[in-house]
């Protein structure tokens, strides 16, 4: 069992927060329990067509890997548990493959959409995405959409027990053992593949060389724990609206489920009365937040913001209101405040969940940070443990010193050529990863930029033609990142004061004038397709983007940055002042010295090297650039003020969270989604890299300018977006 998550328990400061547990899953779904896999919901595929599509192919991938049967009849190729989308996508594959499979439903297929309301209309997006599975899907109202596919059972032939409910499953040598209890009604005998026993309550054994885990994430309804909650009328799922015409029903929560519930209630003909501990409907859709308040302004249905139920009875419900007691009389209660996750059950097996920190993952993050503080000890030249005159490694800055004939080069430079040589690498390795022209377009430019303007002008080039090459920097990383591309003196140019000061007027135009001209049209994306520290962010540190904290904690905490820029103001000022000898003072010097030596330490070094870098396996990628950076801070204040670039959504977002979770920079998208809310860097610290865009898969965001509506077609070919839990790996 992995550790519990500290930040979430005492901060808002957490990846977990606004998002959904997940298990640890390998790019093919196969958990950490070898030969057991996970698809469909479980397996971040929250939509009906990519379930069946996920469970189809990782099926034929099992049946592809499986080694040759042993002969024995009452061992199964692969055991399915769960009847759903992505468990009837497995079983068409395994029947197509002529394996010996049984899929076991402790309810009956597609319970969770059976479950729905009467006549919900269901659409079978994303429309790009191909049915692989043959098996019909096209947009119908549940009803239309049930019989299609208890036909489609039928004439397929699909091995299916139910109701048998999966009480747990043993990994024993190379075979697994499920063990299961027969549900209410007993199992129809038709449907026997392996010898069993069918009446109620019996519970029964098989045996299998492979497991598809295809239950979903509704482990169990979340409840309200109050006095009353057990009586009939309670209710954790709508059927029927027409089953309340003329009733007193109280709908419980604030989502799209509890609003859709109390309208159709309502439409029906009850007095629908709906509560929720909020003074909004945010978590629902905006059409349905739209509707909602419509009717409750006609007088259709009436909100109770701010209440939670404290006790229900036979014939009425008392809600808390701000520390008063509310009695609403009533016949039925709706209850729609979540599900969770069958965590018990997940643990049983031996699954291990996303995130968790157990030994192995701890000696990772934390061999992972004494490597990087090792790295940047010789990049920058520190005398530090292990690095120094008298340490144990002191004499590896000397090995490092070398003659390449055009110019003499240490520590540093071997350490640009292996952060330009991980750029390189991993920014390949993300460029195949993501399939949409626009990632292509970001990693070609974060490679180039690094070896073209970050390493081989600056390095290779500039050496043979200028005296102080190091200068070029201040052309490709702009103050405040770098404070010294705004400094230069006479006395540091050999005594050419036109050299200098053309220096200090390059430095500054880049930061005054070209840098706010890009920001106008272009936002932040200087982080995520110009930037040193953001191509090491987005290429090594890519496979950690979903670690970022979200919280309203993290959100206060990027105003650091703010600080630092502050501080990177009078730093500069005050050694550009003892560079040219303005105002020569003992007392300004001293204070020049000491601010240049502690911004340089511990911003320079610990901040954007060590730290920033150390915390990817643990907080993300993106710790400098988001909570310390200054030149994002500027950017970003910037950008708030006259920057023409937004994110803006559709209303077609259905609430997956693959946008938040995906987000470096702890956005929650999915609040701005499914408010249809813009998002830009008035409201967030987004640095416009897009990958929100590429995981969502049902082409909500899109790209624009403040004002204008949501346009996914100025985005490019729909057919390039990537669906969730495909190939992002957690």
């Amino acid at each position: 069992m992995g550790r519990p998550d500290i930040l979430k328990i005492h901060f808002e400061f957490s990846s977990k927060l606004g998002v959904r547990d997940l298990p640890k899953l390998a790019g093919n779904h196969q958990s950490n329990v070898r030969g057991l896999y996970v698809v469909g919901d479980l397996a971040d595929a929250p939509i009906i067509k990519v379930a069946l599509n996920q469970g189809y192919d990782v099926a034929k991938r099992v049946v592809e890997d499986l080694p040759e049967a042993s002969g024995d009849e009452d061992v199964l190729d692969v055991a399915v548990i769960g009847a759903g989308p992505a468990g009837i996508g497995a079983g068409l594959a395994l029947e197509d493959a002529g394996k010996r499979y049984l899929i076991l439903e402790k309810e009956r297929p597609f319970s969770t959409i059976q479950n729905f309301p009467k006549a919900k209309l269901i659409f079978s997006e994303p429309r790009e995405v191909e049915n692989r599975a043959n098996f019909w899907f096209e947009d119908a109202q549940k009803e239309e959409l049930v019989d299609r596919w208890d036909k489609a059972l039928d004439d397929h032939a699909l091995k299916i027990h139910q109701p048998e409910e999966v009480l747990d499953i043993q990994k024993e040598g190379d075979l697994f053992t499920i063990h299961t209890r027969i549900g209410h009604g007993g199992l129809d005998c038709e449907t026997h593949l392996t010898d069993t026993t069918a009446a109620q309550g019996a519970e029964n054994a098989y045996r299998a060389r492979r497991v598809i885990l295809a239950i979903g994430r509704r482990g169990s309804v979340n409840k309200l724990g109050i006095p009353g909650e057990d009586l009939d009328k309670v209710r954790y799922s709508l059927r029927d609206p027409d089953d309340h015409r003329g009733r007193k029903v109280l709908v419980v929560g604030g989502g799209d489920s509890a609003v859709e519930a109390a309208m159709a209630c309502a439409e029906s003909g009850a007095e629908v009365v709906i509560s929720y501990r909020k003074d909004q409907f945010s978590r629902a859709k905006a059409a349905n937040r739209e509707k909602i308040e419509a009717m409750i302004e006609a007088g259709a249905l009436r909100a109770e913001y701010g209440t939670t139920p404290l006790e229900i009875t036979r014939d009425k419900v008392v809600l808390s209101s701000g520390g008063s007691r509310l009695d609403l009389p009533n016949d039925d209660v709706l209850v729609f405040i979540g599900t969770r996750l069958p965590l018990g059950f997940l643990r049983k097996i031996g699954l291990r969940m996303a995130g968790e920190f157990d030994f192995l993952r701890w000696t990772w993050v934390i061999s992972f940070a004494l490597m990087t503080y090792m790295f940047y000890v010789l990049k920058s030249k520190k005398d530090f443990f292990p690095f120094g005159p008298d340490h144990l490694l002191g004499f590896v800055p000397g090995m490092l010193q070398v003659d390449l004939g055009f110019r003499q080069v240490d520590a540093g430079f071997w350490g640009t050529v292996v952060y330009s040589l991980f750029i390189l690498v991993f920014g390949i390795q993300a460029y195949r990863k993501y399939p949409s022209p626009v990632q292509k377009k970001r990693y070609v430019s974060l490679i180039v930029f690094q070896l073209v303007f970050l390493f081989g002008i600056p390095e290779l080039l500039a050496p043979l033609i200028i005296e102080r090459p190091w200068k070029i920097y201040a052309l490709t990383v702009p103050w405040p990142l770098s404070i010294w591309s705004l400094i230069d003196a006479p006395s540091w140019a050999g005594g050419d004061l036109t050299t200098a000061v053309l220096w200090i007027l390059a430095g500054a135009l880049v930061a005054f004038v070209i840098l706010p001209l890009y920001i106008r049209h272009h936002g932040e994306r200087f982080c995520s397709y110009m930037c040193g520290c953001g191509g090491l962010a987005e290429t090594l540190g890519d496979r950690w983007r979903h670690l970022a904290p979200r919280g309203n904690t993290s959100y206060q905490a990027e105003w650091l940055g703010r600080i630092i820029l502050f501080m990177a103001v009078p730093v500069t000022l005050l050694i550009l002042n003892d560079a040219w000898q303005f105002i020569q003072s003992n007392a300004l010097y001293e204070t020049k010295a000491f601010a240049q030596q502690w911004y340089g330490l511990m911003v320079d070094f610990w901040l954007a090297a060590v730290v920033g870098v150390a915390l990817y396996p643990y907080l993300g990628n993106r710790v400098w650039c988001r909570f310390f950076c200054p030149l994002r801070a500027y950017m970003e204040l910037l950008s708030r003020w006259f920057s023409k670039i937004a994110i803006k959504a559709n209303s077609k977002c259905i609430g997956c969270g693959e946008c938040t979770r995906y987000c470096q920079m702890g956005i929650d998208v999915q609040r701005f989604a499914q408010r249809r809310e813009t998002f830009h860097n008035g409201n967030s610290a987004c640095i416009q890299c897009g990958i929100c865009i590429q995981v969502c898969p049902m082409d909500v965001l899109s790209i624009g300018e403040r004002g204008q509506d949501a346009n996914v077609a100025t985005l490019g070919p729909t057919g390039h977006r990537l669906g969730p839990g495909k190939s992002m790996k957690v």
